[in-house]
C-alpha cells in the first residue's frame, strides 16, 4: 500500500522530528520537494510504502502536523512520479555494478 502526503515549508521541521522516530526508520518514506515532482504546489511530497496497518499507525502520529493526505487524480500523478524516480535510481546503480 502507497500513502502520499504534502506539507508545507513551515511545518517541515516538525515533520521531520515525528520521521526520526524508529517506526519510519523501520518502514521506511521519502520526501521530495513539490517541484521536483512536477507540482505547482509549494512545498514536500512524503512517500510511504508500507501495510495498510503501518500507514494507519504512522497516520496517528501524524494527527495536527499539518499533513495533508493526497487522493485521487493527484495521488496517482504524485506515485507515478515517486515510482519513476526510484525505478530510475535502481537502473542507475545496475549501469553502475553491471
Amino acid at each position: 500500500m502507497e500513502s502520499v502526503y504534502f506539507y508545507e515549508d513551515a511545518v517541515s521541521k516538525d515533520i521531520l522530528k515525528i520521521l526520526e522516530d524508529d517506526f519510519f526508520k523501520r518502514i521506511g518514506f521519502t520526501i521530495r520537494e513539490c517541484n521536483l515532482l512536477g507540482s505547482e504546489r509549494k512545498g514536500y511530497f512524503l512517500y510511504i510504502k508500507a501495510n495498510s496497518e503501518d500507514i494507519d499507525r504512522a497516520e496517528k502520529k501524524f494527527v495536527g502536523a499539518g499533513l495533508a493526505k493526497l487522493i485521487g487524480e493527484e495521488k496517482k500523478i504524485v506515485t507515478n512520479a515517486f515510482i519513476a524516480e526510484e525505478e530510475n535510481a535502481a537502473s542507475g546503480m545496475g549501469m553502475i555494478f553491471g
